[in-house]
């Protein structure tokens, strides 16, 4: 389940990444929900699977990657927008946007 697909892009091999951008309350209408998230969608199947979960009150944003398919950079945009993250650094630190980058232990491409 998932609220607020925000952001679509296709990879090379046609996943379909959804990145989304919901309410960030966890409550009412969008109980059960949980935390913004990037999903990938198999277009042959319709299977469609988690990928990542971003930090508390954040919008997840951005997505591309390098010209060998190895490295993905995701956006990650106003984490704790309402106090509820310390993301990146934790502890008691300002929460600021950023850009990571996600690649395999084994060096193969992602998907």
């Amino acid at each position: 389940m998932f609220n607020s697909p925000d952001s679509i892009h296709f990879d090379t091999r046609g996943i379909l990444w959804i990145q989304t951008d919901g309410k960030t309350s966890n409550s009412g209408d969008f109980a059960g929900m949980g935390n913004n998230q990037m999903l990938a969608a198999d277009t042959n199947t319709g299977e469609i699977r988690r990928f990542m979960v971003g930090p508390n009150e954040c919008e997840i944003t951005g997505l591309t990657w390098s010209p060998d398919q190895r490295t993905m950079f995701v956006g990650i945009q106003h984490p704790g927008d309402e106090g509820g993250s310390h993301f990146p650094e934790g502890g008691e630190a300002v929460p600021r946007s950023c850009v990571i980058a996600v690649w395999r232990d084994d060096g193969g491409t992602i998907g």
